[in-house]
C-alpha cells in the first residue's frame, strides 16, 4: 500500500504569556526553551509518523495572544483542521478568556478538532488558580474533543497533546 503524506493546519490560541510558544518549541526541539512574547504569528512544522502508511506534517500556527493581534485570527483560523485552545492553570483570567478564543476559531474554521490545554502543570502545587474540574466542565459545555494539562518545562503530556490531535484529525477526516 502506498505511503500517504498529509498536511494539516493547526492553530494554537490563547492569551499572551501562557506558554503556547514554549509548548510548540518543546515539540519541535524536545527541549524547554523559554520564549519571548510572540508578535503576530509564528509558524512551526512538525512531521509525525502515524503508522507505516501515514505521515502527517503539522503546520502549527502559534498565534499571539495580545488583544491588538486578535483581529487577524479569523483569517488565520480558516482552513484549520485542529486547534489547541490554551490557558495557564496559574492565571485565572486566561481561562476566563477562553470563550472569546473558542468563538473566533469555531466560527472561522471548518469543524476542527479542538483540544483544551491547561499549561504550566509544573507550577500546580505552587499557585493553581483553575481547578481541573472547572476545565473539564468547560470541555464538556463546549463539546471539545479532549482536555490535557501539560508542562513544557518537564515535558509532561506535551507530545501526547500533538499525537492525540493528529490521530483525532485523521479519524474525523476519515483517513483511519
Amino acid at each position: 500500500m502506498a505511503q500517504q503524506k498529509l498536511l494539516f493546519k493547526v492553530v494554537v490560541v490563547g492569551d499572551g504569556g501562557i506558554g503556547k510558544s514554549t509548548m510548540v518549541q518543546r515539540l519541535t526541539t524536545g527541549q524547554f526553551i523559554p520564549q519571548k512574547i510572540t508578535i503576530g504569528t509564528d509558524l512551526a512544522v512538525e512531521e509525525i509518523q502515524v503508522n507505516e502508511r501515514i505521515t502527517v506534517r503539522l503546520q502549527i500556527w502559534d498565534f499571539a495572544g495580545e488583544r491588538r493581534f486578535r483581529l487577524f485570527l479569523p483569517n488565520y483560523s480558516r482552513g484549520a483542521t485542529g486547534c489547541l485552545l490554551c490557558y495557564d492553570i496559574t492565571r485565572r483570567s486566561s481561562f476566563d478568556n477562553l470563550i472569546e478564543w473558542y468563538d473566533i476559531v469555531s466560527n472561522n474554521a471548518d469543524n476542527p478538532v479542538i483540544i483544551l490545554v491547561g499549561e504550566k502543570l509544573d507550577l500546580v502545587d505552587v499557585r493553581r488558580s483553575v481547578d481541573y474540574e472547572q476545565a473539564e466542565e468547560f470541555k464538556e459545555k463546549y463539546n471539545l474533543d479532549y482536555f490535557f494539562e501539560t508542562s513544557s518545562k518537564s515535558g509532561e503530556n506535551n507530545n501526547a497533546v500533538f499525537t492525540t490531535l493528529t490521530s483525532s484529525i485523521l479519524k474525523k477526516r476519515g483517513y483511519i
